[in-house]
């Protein structure tokens, strides 16, 4: 026997509503898929890397987040402060919390760091806010130039790779 072809009209668009729903869903609330635009993130990040972020997650000292940046663009960097933080940075040496802070993603690019002005800067980081600095220090457009970041600019943290192939994979 054959059914209606109205009613199995009716029953695909019901799938395909439902379906469109719970994508949009997922996209608005849960993940987003962004691509690497400019090398302020080298060598952890490159040009057109493609990857996932994760709009559910609590944003916690050294996660990569992407954010809206004052003229509407989105930025990729590295949380070094969350709120009530305190930092200190010389050169290129930066205090958190009182303790030197290690940061292996930067030995890769040791030799290529350009030198940093012993200029000292000192401060804690504001409730709502970040602090954050790319990973290729001498070519980026971070806090250090943007200020604090507010929360609800923050669209998500970086979690997946998805392209090149090569990187496929979850981020440390």
């Amino acid at each position: 026997m054959h059914e209606d072809p109205v009613k199995e009209m009716l029953a695909w668009m019901k799938v395909l509503l439902l379906t469109a729903f719970i994508i949009l869903g997922v996209r608005e609330f849960l993940f987003e898929p962004v691509i690497v635009e400019g090398g302020s993130m080298q060598p952890s990040y490159h040009e057109n890397d493609k990857l996932v972020l994760s709009k559910a997650t609590a944003i916690d000292n050294f996660d990569t987040i992407v954010f809206f940046a004052p003229d509407g663009s989105r930025f990729i960097k590295r949380v070094i402060g969350i709120p009530g933080d305190h930092i200190k940075m010389s050169g290129g040496e930066i205090i958190l919390n009182g303790a030197p802070l290690d940061e292996p993603y930067l030995d890769k690019v040791e030799e290529e760091r350009v030198d940093q002005p012993r200029v000292v800067s000192e401060f804690s980081v504001p409730p709502d806010c970040y602090y954050v600095l790319g990973d290729n220090r001498g070519n980026s457009t971070d806090s250090r130039v943007l200020g604090f970041i507010q929360k609800p600019d923050i669209i998500g943290e970086v979690k997946f790779r998805f392209a090149p192939l090569k990187d496929f994979g979850f981020v440390e």
